[in-house]
């Protein structure tokens, strides 16, 4: 089959909605259509996108016989909201790619995987940092025992102030910046150098930022079973005059052989040897890591393979989730793999 074949059915056809459609004609995937609650917005999705076929009922656009894949970007703050339509998507064998965080709660994760599960359908999450340019260009030099030798070291600093306002559904729940944000790192890193053993946080907010529930900085400490140790920091309470905001925000992985300094867009790479590179990265976070992420699934659903960000595989970086929080209340390192238990 060609990847014209695999027609998608987008579920939400808010903001983000806009960065997944040009993704996607960038790679020339095909759209069937989106079902929105509001018809209003999805008239304008169609109009601005050439949409064949709009609904504001989810379950007339999963029905449509052109729809094999089922990309869920309505928001995560409940389980109620995303539930019903993963449940509805399997029970009618539809693959489902979802959008991140797969939930802000394991428990609620669990519960979108025992879904999937029962009707036995695939899923993927979409944690597209790992198919933005700059990070995959990245992955390519980390690879390379030559240029890094043993890596030992990462660090992620995002930086910026974002205040959502009254009307704005995200910062309404006691977890923000850590399941909204940070949870891009936690899977980039973990696809990068594997499981984590570890984790200990701790997390402050910015009261000013008055109608925010939960948190706005962050700082965890990552320790993965191979021993290599990341901190992840995200500050989105920084008033200064250096952002590092979303999605540009720095990248260093440290070897003993070599160093790579990188967003999503730019990369540097200085061995100790003296050598210096750096490559010219081609394209952007928004909206190219949303078609190579959808390309991704479609390729692999096409060939019958395994696809990265698999809903059992984003249970473990949903994990780190759920450990940030408990590092930081009770003050201690959490195990991840004892969550999951």
């Amino acid at each position: 089959m060609a990847r014209s074949d695999w027609g998608i059915g987008l579920v939400g056809l808010g903001g983000i909605s806009r960065h997944h459609l040009e993704g996607y004609a960038i790679q020339g995937l095909k759209v069937v259509g989106g079902a929105d609650i509001s018809l209003e917005r999805a008239k304008l999705a169609q109009e601005q996108f050439k949409l064949p076929f709009i609904t504001d009922d989810y379950r007339q656009l999963i029905d449509h016989p052109e729809v094999k894949i089922v990309d869920i970007i309505v928001p995560h703050d409940k389980l109620e909201r995303r539930l019903p339509i993963v449940e509805y998507a399997a029970s009618k064998g539809k693959a489902i790619f979802i959008q991140k965080p797969m939930m802000p709660y394991l428990d609620w994760a669990k519960k979108l995987v025992e879904t999937v599960d029962e009707y036995g359908v695939p899923m993927m999450v979409n944690q597209n940092s790992i198919f933005a340019p700059g990070m995959l260009m990245a992955e390519y030099y980390m690879r390379d025992y030559d240029i890094m030798g043993r890596i030992y070291y990462c660090q992620i600093e995002n930086r910026a102030w974002v205040n959502p306002g009254q009307d704005a559904w995200v910062a309404k729940d006691e977890r923000w910046v850590q399941a909204d944000m940070a949870i891009h790192h936690f899977a980039l890193v973990r696809h990068w150098f594997g499981d984590v053993k570890s984790v200990y946080a701790i997390l402050a907010r910015d009261k000013s930022q008055e109608f925010v529930k939960g948190d706005t900085v962050g700082v965890v400490n990552l320790v993965f079973k191979n021993g290599i140790r990341a901190a992840i920091i995200n500050n989105w309470s920084y008033r200064g005059n250096r952002h590092r905001p979303h999605s540009i925000e720095e990248i260093v992985v440290q070897g003993d052989r070599g160093v790579i300094t990188f967003d999503s867009e730019h990369i540097h790479v200085k061995c100790a040897d003296g050598r210096e590179m750096t490559p010219e990265v081609h394209g952007k976070w928004f909206p190219d890591a949303f078609g190579n992420s959808m390309a991704h699934f479609v390729d692999a659903l096409d060939n019958r393979k395994p696809f990265y960000c698999s809903a059992h595989d984003n249970l473990k970086s949903v994990a780190i989730i759920e450990a940030v929080y408990i590092s930081a209340k009770e003050n201690r390192v959490v195990i991840p793999d004892e969550l999951l238990l």
